[in-house]
């Protein structure tokens, strides 16, 4: 039998704004646990919030295992690994006077606008090991802040969003973002005719849900993707790759490795490599069943056994900064796209709340909402420009890809 132990702290000071201004303060500090066992090809699980007795851990996970959940594989073994990413931010103790100085200085740059929602410091550790000779440690700390703006003359609830997410902190360089975007979201611009354009995403926010959906292993074993039995053949882009990254230095608050202790070479795994699909992303039982290539791509409760998940979705860089992909034209940066999906057949469609203008520079104006549409073949396709490496904003280090795609007014 194989004992495994998977420690997952949180440890957290998230600041309430109401009106511009800190409302409350709320801190956290959990530690969730889980105790796997191993045995004749299956697993039991207990977990545990906080303190626990390891006796009944332990007896509650031999009871787990009797009930006969399968599980044909080897735990990992015979990997020790740690990463740690924290680096000096601001003290906890000091959060609120100098998110309070931001807030100030802010208000006092923005008069037109209400900020209100979350500023946040936060730290994750994640422990696993085992009896097989496990042993991965990953820590991080980032400050970050999600701050919805409302126009002071305006009848919607909230027009837009302003945030980062960093290891780093600059309160002058924050405060030159967020001016950058308020103040082109103050100026508003006509939306081009109707057409084929180039249009820019944060990275996180591409619309890659297909392949999400799509490349799910059991999903495409089963014949229920539109990629099913095309595993091999170039239906993208050539400068098109797409994977799963948990490289500590690209993504921030999550291991590098997944809930089964798998550790990809490089951090990366391709699902999409030069166009070409090469493989499913799964956990290390369904690869089994399917009998394809475990993916590190498997995420659990803490009293859950690991299931397949993609972990942190990634488009590949290209070396290009966004005036190089957009090529002397404007750009249509997409800031709040809700209400859209694709369709069974590929097909992709949204609404577009708030967009800015842009040459790849600047931000340019506020354009009035639109309708966005393509196809996953098209986007990724001949229609897929690329992905920065950065952004041009003066804070945040997010890349941007550039799809061209049609725009129409609603």
């Amino acid at each position: 039998m194989i004992k495994e132990y998977y420690h997952a702290t949180v440890i957290d000071t998230t600041l309430n704004v109401v009106n511009s201004r800190i409302e409350s303060v709320r801190s956290k500090n959990i530690t969730k646990t889980s105790l796997r066992v191993y045995k004749d090809q299956r697993i039991g699980v207990a977990g545990a919030i906080g303190s626990y007795k390891e006796d009944e851990l332990l007896k509650e996970a031999m009871e787990a295992l009797d009930r006969g959940i399968d599980y044909p594989v080897a735990p990992s073994s015979q990997l020790t690994m740690t990463q740690d990413l924290r680096k000096p931010l601001i003290a906890p103790q000091d959060l609120v006077t100098e998110f309070g100085q931001l807030l100030e200085s802010l208000r006092e740059l923005q008069p037109n606008y209400i900020f209100s929602n979350k500023m946040s410091l936060s730290e994750r550790s994640n422990i696993l090991y085992n009896d097989a000779g496990l042993k991965l440690e990953y820590a991080d700390r980032t400050i970050s802040a999600g701050l919805i703006f409302k126009e002071k003359s305006s009848t919607s609830v909230f027009d837009g969003a302003v945030g980062f997410r960093e290891r780093k902190y600059d309160r002058k360089l924050i405060l030159d973002e967020f001016n950058l975007i308020l103040n082109a979201y103050s100026e508003k611009v006509s939306l081009p005719p109707n057409g084929r354009y180039p249009v820019v995403f944060l990275t996180e926010d591409a619309p890659v849900g297909k392949f999400i959906t799509g490349l799910k292993a059991d999903v495409l074993a089963k014949g229920g993707s539109l990629f099913s039995e095309k595993i091999g053949q170039r239906l993208f882009n050539e400068a098109f790759t797409f994977g799963q990254c948990l490289d500590p230095q690209e993504v921030y608050l999550s291991p590098f490795f997944d809930a089964e202790g798998v550790v990809n070479n490089g951090y990366t795994y391709n699902l999409i490599e030069d166009g070409v699909i090469k493989a499913p992303y799964c956990d290390k039982k369904t690869a089994h069943k399917f009998g394809f290539a475990p993916s590190g791509s498997a995420a659990a409760a803490y009293d859950g056994v690991p299931q397949t998940a993609l972990l942190h979705p990634t488009i590949k860089k290209c070396g290009k900064s966004l005036k190089e992909l957009l090529g002397g034209q404007t750009g249509i940066f997409v800031m709040m796209a809700a209400g859209g999906d694709f369709t069974p057949q590929g097909e992709y469609a949204t609404p577009v709340q708030v967009a800015l203008l842009t040459d790849g520079e600047r931000l340019l104006g506020r354009l009035p909402e639109f309708n966005l549409s393509s196809h996953v073949y098209d986007m990724f396709g001949q229609g897929f420009r690329g992905v920065t490496d950065r952004t041009f904003l003066p804070f945040s280090g997010d890349s941007m890809a550039v799809l061209e795609m049609n725009i129409a007014a609603p």
